[in-house]
């Protein structure tokens, strides 16, 4: 073997070995699933399976986005919150969010959300209304 056959080999070996690791490379915006981790909205982020779910509390409100593994909005049929596991508030869409009236005793909030596909979502946040 010649030695620019044998570079040719190494070099052919190094970008085929590299080809698994560069479905992490971040790329223009967010083409990858699950890439995306920080609040759009200046809240809590948590995941359900394949969902992203956002919560912010303010102002007597509480808000939450649904969105899937790309970060684009999904609309649930259904949705509530639940304060320290006892009062149920429902949740109603307005614009891109569900919103409903905050309990100020609670600390804790877990979002229920039922897709039209007939998933539930339900994630739990330890948050302190501001």
């Amino acid at each position: 073997m010649t030695l620019a056959r044998g570079g040719a080999a190494l070099a052919a070996g190094l970008v085929l070995g590299a080809l698994p690791f560069w479905r992490y490379a971040p790329l223009a915006g967010w083409s990858v699933p699950h890439a995306d981790h920080e609040p759009h909205h200046g809240g809590q982020l948590g995941m359900v399976g394949d969902h992203h779910v956002e919560i912010v509390r303010r102002g007597g409100r509480v808000e939450a986005w649904v969105s899937d593994a790309w970060r684009r909005p999904v609309r649930p049929s259904a949705a509530w919150a639940v304060f320290d596991g006892s009062a149920r508030v429902p949740l109603g869409p307005e614009g891109d969010r569900l919103v409903g009236s905050d309990v100020r005793a609670g600390g804790a909030v877990e979002v229920v959300a039922m897709l039209a596909d007939g998933t539930r979502l339900v994630i739990a946040f330890e948050s302190a209304a501001e």
